[in-house]
């Protein structure tokens, strides 16, 4: 390594490491510490940690990020090819003044989720432009990361970083971090890799021109392993009825999955056309003349959604599109419950293919709402394209949740998916443009 920064030997209890420092005009300076012989032709073991002095330091219980920081440690020494991230960023970045008035929050009953907003922050306004420079001054670009955030994650590949694995840190709770740990998992969706699938949505797919447009684009992009490409055809009462419409659909779901993982076919079934007796009748249909769907959108339920929700789910993975009207559900344990027993994705969509877009701050009084009840497994709709993900990727940012998100009229010119419109779509979802 030829750097000019602020370097040495640091032998540890770990092992024998180098530190190097990239200086800060404000203090906060960033720091790696640096297996001797790293070799960053081969994938490199990392571990970004941000600053934490009461579990650090102190050893608080609070939290788990002493034990993080210590077994990560062991594990790049181990690897003896690795890289140890420090950064200036006490309390998810809020500082740590901040972060003990959060503690106090919290020992009011506040989760650590709640008490970042309740405190005027966001819940975790860390970032990692950092990473970025230290990384790209030691040349690694194949990383192995050490962590159990997806959105970190997902922040490195958004940087041009090769993820080969992500590798867990799993670190036993106790009666003091137990409500402090279940947040992280409920609320910034750590943890657990079943939970973590989200979707790209492209909605009104009609021909088998415009899957093979899609799936030969997005094979230029490396994939986080979690990102699923949605690819919905619409259907309704009429298709049950119509042999060729079913065959049709048969064919254009049979080559989405040539083409699967990242591309996976969503069924979007209207009921705007049904009367709400027959919405059992119709789950069942679909069940047995469409049984090659897996994944099924309820659109225009009117009543009885819990029931059908419920069946649908028996057959299903669900996608259930809310709006203002039915925001109450979010609310309701009962739904809550399903929709985390069932892995029911709950969209928030006021659209209703009108292509019209909501604020930011309705956005995320609805997302914090579902958060505050348990849901996560959360998407957006309504009026985004290529052009206009700007709430999309703020959302993102702010709760440092992977969401999912569907579109389809901002994608089409004349009425059909135009291929360059989509292709913006997905590039400029899978690698924004970073500004920070």
């Amino acid at each position: 390594m030829s750097l000019t920064n602020p370097s040495a030997t640091l032998p540890t209890k770990f092992g024998d490491f180098i530190i190097i420092v990239w200086p800060a005009e404000d203090g906060k300076d960033s720091v790696a510490i640096v297996t001797p012989q790293l070799d960053v032709s081969k994938p490199v073991l990392v571990r970004v940690h941000s600053e934490c002095i009461t579990g650090d330091v102190f050893g608080s219980l609070r939290c788990d990020c002493g034990q993080q920081k210590q077994n990560a440690l062991v594990k790049i020494a181990k690897s003896k090819n690795g890289v140890f991230i420090y950064l200036k960023q006490e309390g998810r970045g809020i500082g740590l003044s901040e972060k003990i008035r959060a503690y106090a929050l919290q020992e009011q009953g506040y989760d650590t989720h709640e008490a970042n907003i309740l405190l005027g922050h966001d819940p975790d306004p860390r970032e990692y432009s950092m990473v970025k420079t230290i990384l790209d001054q030691l040349k690694v670009k194949n990383i192995k990361l050490i962590t159990n955030n997806p959105s970190k994650e997902n922040s490195l590949r958004e940087f041009g970083y090769n993820i080969i694995e992500r590798i867990p840190l799993k670190i036993k709770s106790n009666k003091y971090n137990k409500k402090y740990l279940e947040t992280k998992k409920i609320k910034f969706k750590h943890f657990n890799d079943d939970s973590n699938k989200y979707y790209f949505g492209i909605s009104g797919v009609k021909d088998s021109a415009e899957i093979e447009k899609i799936a030969a684009h997005i094979k230029t992009h490396n994939l986080d392993p979690f990102l699923r490409i949605g690819i919905g055809f619409y259907a309704d009462k009429n298709t049950l009825a119509d042999e060729e419409q079913k065959k049709r659909l048969k064919d254009l779901l049979k080559l989405t999955m040539k083409y699967h993982p990242p591309l996976t076919p969503i069924l979007h079934y209207s009921f705007k056309n049904s009367n709400p007796k027959d919405y059992k009748n119709e789950i069942l249909q679909i069940k047995s003349e469409l049984a090659f769907f897996k994944k099924i959108q309820l659109n225009d339920l009117q009543k009885d959604h819990l029931e059908i929700l419920m069946l649908a789910s028996r057959h299903f993975v669900v996608h259930f599109p809310i709006s203002d009207e039915y925001l109450h559900l979010a609310s309701d344990p009962k739904y809550s419950r399903l929709v985390r027993a069932r892995k029911i994705f709950t969209i928030l969509d006021n659209s209703g293919g009108r292509g019209i877009q909501e604020n930011i701050g309705s956005f995320e009084k609805k997302i914090t709402l579902c958060l505050n009840n348990g849901i996560n497994d959360i998407g957006i709709a309504g009026g985004f394209g290529p052009d206009n993900l700007e709430t999309f990727h703020h959302l993102k940012n702010y709760f440092k949740i992977n969401f999912s998100i569907d579109a389809e009229t901002r994608l089409c010119t004349n009425g059909k998916l135009d291929s360059k419109l989509v292709n913006s779509y997905l590039d400029n979802l899978i690698h924004p443009i970073i500004t920070s």
